[in-house]
């Protein structure tokens, strides 16, 4: 299956994820405005054929229903936000899987900046769109749940094959290498690093931001060399770097 994914960026750091089959039909993730989408589809001549919705917060689901006036379109949605989003067709939940034109999602449940978040699974090419759940080399602050549910939806993430592909919905990447850098000169930081791959790991980054190209998606098996919040191995040690991270 002839599939891609586009990044529509929005906002200061944000990404709207629009998933294209080969019959130009587009599955959008979380569409925080509607402007920037309206012009891309447009522009290519595309067609909605379904918006998934990872979390309530309004910079992932505040250009939905004026996207669905002009392009409508079924709206998936957690279940355990159906208070926050109640204008959406289908709520989902851990585990269940389904179908849109010929794309294939699993839901994972995984709280921990949200109580319901949800990320999608794309099985065939093994894609995730993770919302806010994992950046490149941090994660998603702790709005709604514990430390305990946050660390355990990341060891849904690594348990994930290492090919995985991850959408996460913001640039903070650059931002986060700083936080890895630093973790260095803390005596007693619950995490050292690999610094040989963080070295290649900042290269690769360089790289990329300097030609303007996103550092999304991020590659998993790399995340899991680097990243302090996936090295983190208890939830001791991963309450401790969050709490760090929280005062950068």
């Amino acid at each position: 299956m002839n599939h891609r994914v586009e990044l529509i960026p929005i906002f200061e750091d944000n990404y709207v994820f629009a998933l294209i089959n080969e019959q130009g039909h587009v599955v959008l993730v979380d569409p925080g405005e509607s402007t920037p989408v309206e012009k891309f589809l447009e522009h290519n001549d595309y067609d909605i054929c379904g918006i998934l919705l990872t979390h309530h917060h309004n910079d992932h689901i505040g250009g939905v229903l004026e996207l669905v006036k002009t392009f409508p379109a079924p709206i998936y949605a957690p279940l355990k936000n159906k208070t926050q989003i109640p204008f959406a067709d289908h709520y989902v939940k851990d585990g269940d899987e389904f179908s849109i034109s010929d794309m294939n999602f699993k839901v994972m449940e995984l709280p921990g900046h949200t109580l319901g978040h949800v990320a999608f699974w794309n099985p065939d090419k093994k894609w995730l769109f993770s919302g806010d759940v994992l950046f490149g080399l941090g994660c998603g602050r702790l709005f709604e749940g514990t430390f305990e549910q946050m660390f355990e939806s990341l060891q849904k993430i690594k348990a994930l094959p290492n090919e995985t592909l991850i959408y996460c919905t913001h640039e903070y990447t650059e931002m986060n290498l700083q936080f890895c850098k630093m973790l260095g000169n803390f005596d007693d930081s619950p995490i050292t690093g690999d610094d040989e791959n963080l070295e290649l790991y900042e290269n690769e980054l360089v790289n990329k931001r300097s030609l303007d190209l996103p550092s999304v998606p991020l590659k998993l098996f790399v995340e899991k060399k680097v990243n302090p919040f996936l090295l983190a191995s208890t939830v001791k040690q991963f309450s401790a770097l969050r709490e760090l991270r929280n005062k950068q």
